[in-house]
């Protein structure tokens, strides 16, 4: 094996990777319509890798805002 047929059989398994990670830990940072929602979600992107995640990424996210966390800092 040549480095380059190396490089790129790792490209091909581990970018398709890199949406499902991003959208795995997106989800719980993120508030839903509903706490059925988010698991299904959840599920979906963990079961279904690739796509799964370029479709909440792409449709879903946009509907969600992100979680504000208050500070004990009230100054």
């Amino acid at each position: 094996m040549t480095v380059l047929s190396v490089i790129l059989t790792l490209l091909l398994l581990f970018v398709p990777l890199i949406p499902t990670f991003w959208a795995i830990q997106d989800i719980p940072k993120r508030k839903f319509i509903s706490p059925k929602r988010k698991i299904i979600w959840f599920f979906t992107v963990s079961t279904i890798p690739f796509f799964g995640a370029l479709v909440y990424l792409i449709f879903e996210r946009k509907k969600t805002e992100p979680i504000v966390y208050m500070t004990g800092n009230n100054a």
